[in-house]
């Protein structure tokens, strides 16, 4: 890729930072406008104008080897947004490669109003672990609510576990179907996993 040229080039600075209006990036992006300081060539603002990808164009970019902070909103009202980002088109990436991302507030929104049945959807993926803390969990699904582990499965309630269903399906790792492999009681097997449960259940005081 050739090397453009701007002969109409403005700069105003000293060593301390610059002003510069129609620099040209290496990627041959035209800004408009380029505020640089003296200290590190790593530390700039710019407003963009066309060349280059074509998400660069009309782009404005922000950089710096230091924390960027923003304070905002002292005279918003409650309620009103503070901070507002709106990508109209693309995606909103977040990133803390070496780092956490931290969120907080009063309450927190997460919410995913895809218009189809293949989006509306939120996706948590952990290497590790989900972690939640809470007074109240609810969960509520419409279609199908599934709870998978591929080794163990444990509901406790220290006070009272309910357990209830229109249709109840109880089977141990007899059946192929849900395991593939023999059950652990091969003498009862599923009928009498089934029936020490129901046993257990009618004993319990009304």
């Amino acid at each position: 890729m050739s090397q453009n040229k701007n002969y109409h080039t403005i700069r105003y600075g000293t060593a301390e930072g610059e002003i510069k209006f129609g620099h040209v990036h290496t990627d041959n992006v035209n800004s408009a406008v380029m505020l640089r300081s003296g200290h590190t060539f790593q530390h700039y603002m710019t407003m963009d104008g066309p060349g280059g990808e074509d998400f660069r164009t009309h782009s404005t970019t922000f950089r710096g080897p230091g924390s960027f902070q923003v304070k905002h909103g002292e005279g918003v009202p409650d309620e009103q947004p503070g901070i507002y980002l709106d990508a109209v088109n693309g995606d909103i990436v977040i990133r803390a490669a070496n780092g956490r991302i931290r969120m907080e507030a009063l309450d927190v929104d997460i919410r995913a109003t895809g218009g189809d049945g293949n989006r509306g959807n939120i996706v948590l993926d952990a290497n590790e672990k989900v972690i939640i803390n809470a007074q109240t969990i609810a969960c509520n699904a419409k279609a199908a609510a599934r709870f998978f582990s591929e080794k163990t499965v444990e509901i406790v309630g220290n006070n009272v576990l309910n357990m209830y269903g229109g249709f109840v399906d109880i089977a141990d790792g007899s059946s192929s179907a849900v395991a593939g492999k023999g059950s652990k009681n091969p003498a009862t097997g599923i009928l009498g996993t089934v029936w020490e449960i129901k046993m257990k259940l009618e004993s319990l005081p009304l």
